[in-house]
């Protein structure tokens, strides 16, 4: 078994590992939809919403695969 917990402490709260990485993917997922926009990119995007879903789930899928490892 590894050391690490599985789970986030705060205080006497019990966090699963999946709230930090679903927050860290929805700023990203917002501050690409920002860049989108700024870049006048998101006109050619026929659905934008199910685009957003889809840039939060690569980003959960990198961070789970790449960095935290879940």
């Amino acid at each position: 078994m590894s050391d690490i917990p599985h789970e986030l402490a705060l205080g006497d709260v019990y966090l699963s590992p999946w709230v930090p990485v679903f927050s860290l993917s929805l700023i990203g997922t917002w501050l690409t939809v920002i860049v989108l926009n700024k870049l006048r990119l998101s006109r050619y995007i026929m659905l934008p919403s199910t685009t957003f879903l889809a840039i939060m789930t690569a980003y959960l899928l990198l961070m789970n695969a790449l960095w935290i490892r879940i």
